[in-house]
């Protein structure tokens, strides 16, 4: 009986995969860096010197679409046995507060009495601080077991390639 599967893996050698993997990554990086470049001479040249963080997110989307793309159609595991330890989750959480927290002063800086020291600014920090901490665990963790389930899926494959020869 014939089988249609959506996506033709191919099992490539540890090391072809880690190469493939690292171009990925290049091509990803030169990505940020050309949007990075064009966000600067954008907000040099058309406003006025300020370089807003929201045209900053879009080669982080293109960069994420372009890996995701890329890791697939050079049919690598792009997440691997990758994760981050709980000091990097920690610090990956201070980074989405910093982000949460600096869009929120922009937009409501006129409760705030134009204060970065007033009480209910500072007392939103550690509250948006908590509530994305354990989302960050989650991802982190649901990482890692996609990772572990690819490593064994590609074991698998490899163990099956050796039986059939």
């Amino acid at each position: 009986m014939m089988k249609f599967k959506s996506v033709a893996n191919k099992v490539t050698d540890e090391r072809d995969e880690a190469v493939l993997n690292n171009k990925v990554a290049a091509e990803c990086f030169y990505i940020m860096i050309v949007g990075t470049l064009v966000c600067l001479v954008y907000g040099s040249l058309f406003n006025n010197g300020v370089i807003s963080a929201d045209y900053l997110l879009y080669p982080l989307l293109i960069s994420s679409i372009w890996s995701i793309y890329r890791a697939e159609r050079l049919d690598v595991n792009a997440f691997g046995s990758s994760s981050i330890t709980v000091l990097g989750c920690l610090l990956v959480t201070g980074l989405i507060t910093l982000m949460i927290m600096s869009a929120n002063y922009r937009y409501n800086h006129d409760v705030y009495h134009n204060n970065p020291l007033d009480p209910r600014y500072l007392m939103a920090w550690p509250i948006t601080y908590t509530i994305y901490v354990p989302f960050v665990f989650l991802v982190n963790w649901a990482l890692a077991a996609l990772g572990r389930f690819e490593r064994r899926r590609l074991e698998k494959q490899l163990d099956d390639l050796e039986n059939e020869e």
